[in-house]
């Protein structure tokens, strides 16, 4: 990894130095960074924050300090460039990062108010001082205006995150600080029913009345995860039509993929060794992380946008899975829901993409009756619509084949239950 961005270094006329390499203006890039101690444990690491992340919310915040080295220890870079105003969420997370025990913070001084912060020997120097990172929230494509250049290509700044998140320094963001680590494409906006009616525009929002479309930014995001485009919000938006539509329309394109990751409020999917045959991601917090794979997925003709077999994995708290090949494993804490289903009935809905509020104990819509096809004993198929018409549309939700199961931490009530599944079957169709 490192020595690929030496070469993107070399494009931007990086020469040989005697500690490093050489930009415009005598910026150095160092030549090799050293592994940092936790990387041994955690190899290339990134925690991804699904938004509205609560000021208590101790264990997020505590495993992003332990990855960036532990309490007493940890350098946190922050780096608030989706946000209007860096200055100030600069200093919001810095007082919080400090009460959970970081030994330091610093603001990395990059937004887009400050783009020529990308490039002085200061601020490549202070990115390497760090053992972490984190990205705030605020507009996803503030960050990539930020750290990219005029053509898409590394900024000097980047190039340094990317060598330090390849020794070790954990990258952790929320919001928009999670939707832009992505190699792929990048989400921009849009709602369900508008994307799955009007598919994905790159770059530019289409003029649409009363529509919010689907756009996604063509040259991808910052470039820390790779093969997964990233979403945040997740079910408490009702994004899962968004997801399944951008990743349909973009999969055979150049920075296309089947596989994409929508990461609740309050929540986050912890990954650790990256690139390679062991990476994994591991959830904690609040709520779920949903992964959808669209490998063996079929588009049909049709009037209006009609998809089949697409599998969703959700996953909660405790759980884990493995991103190169989605092996799961689910919590300890959870047991099968098979032959101690719940319920009679499997559920139904006729505004399948209706969120929750990210303090509710209720389950979103679509994981409500997604649940219920494996904690019912009579059925294992259901359907719910969308609100809007024409077109509806219907998407089908089965637990038939391909291991299918759903796993739970009974308790008090249907809402409450901590309920997890995986290899949910989906289509998508006008009703």
């Amino acid at each position: 990894m490192v020595m690929y961005f030496l070469c993107i270094a070399v494009v931007l006329n990086a020469v040989n130095h005697v500690h490093g390499f050489v930009l415009t203006d005598d910026v150095i890039l160092r030549q090799h960074v050293a592994k940092l101690p936790q990387y041994a444990q955690y190899g290339r690491s990134m925690v991804l924050v699904g938004g509205h992340l609560w000021d208590n919310n101790t264990e997020i915040y505590d495993t992003i300090i332990r990855m960036a080295g532990g309490k007493g220890v940890a350098r946190v870079g922050i780096i608030n460039a989706a946000s209007a105003d860096p200055l100030d969420g600069y200093q919001y997370y810095r007082n919080l990062f400090l009460k959970h025990g970081a030994l330091e913070t610093a603001r990395i001084p990059i937004d887009l108010n400050h783009t020529a912060d990308n490039a002085p020997q200061a601020t490549i120097d202070l990115i390497y001082a760090q053992t972490g990172f984190f990205f705030g929230g605020g507009d996803q494509e503030r960050v990539v205006k930020s750290l990219l250049g005029q053509y898409g290509e590394y900024t000097p700044a980047l190039l340094a995150l990317h060598q330090m998140n390849d020794a070790g320094a954990v990258i952790a963001g929320t919001s928009a600080g999670c939707s832009c680590q992505t190699a792929n494409y990048m989400v921009e906006g849009g709602v369900s029913w508008d994307a799955l009616t009007y598919g994905a525009f790159p770059d530019v929002e289409p003029t649409i009345a009363h529509a919010y479309p689907l756009v996604y930014l063509s040259s991808g995001g910052i470039g820390f995860m790779k093969g997964y485009v990233l979403d945040s919000h997740f079910s408490q938006r009702g994004r899962e039509g968004r997801m399944i539509r951008l990743l349909s329309d973009t999969m055979a394109h150049g920075k296309g993929t089947a596989r994409g990751i929508g990461v609740d409020e309050n929540t986050a999917l912890v990954v650790k060794h990256a690139d390679t045959n062991m990476v994994s991601g591991t959830v904690i917090g609040a709520s779920g992380v949903t992964v959808f794979d669209l490998s063996n997925s079929r588009v049909h003709i049709s009037r209006y946008f009609n998809i089949s077999d697409v599998y969703l994995t959700y996953l909660t708290h405790g759980d884990a899975i493995r991103l190169s090949d989605h092996q799961v494993t689910f919590s300890s804490s959870k047991t099968p829901m098979k032959n101690h289903e719940n319920y009679d009935d499997v559920l139904t809905t006729d505004d399948v993409f209706y969120g929750t509020k990210s303090d509710s104990e209720r389950k979103s819509e679509f994981v409500r009756i997604a649940t219920s096809v494996f904690d019912a004993r009579n059925g294992i198929t259901t359907h719910g619509t969308t609100q809007e018409g024409s077109p509806r549309f219907r998407i089908d939700m089965s637990a038939e084949g391909h291991d299918a199961i759903g796993y739970v931490e009974r308790r008090h009530s249907f809402h409450s239950d901590i309920t997890s599944y995986k290899n949910l079957r989906v289509a998508i169709y006008a009703d």
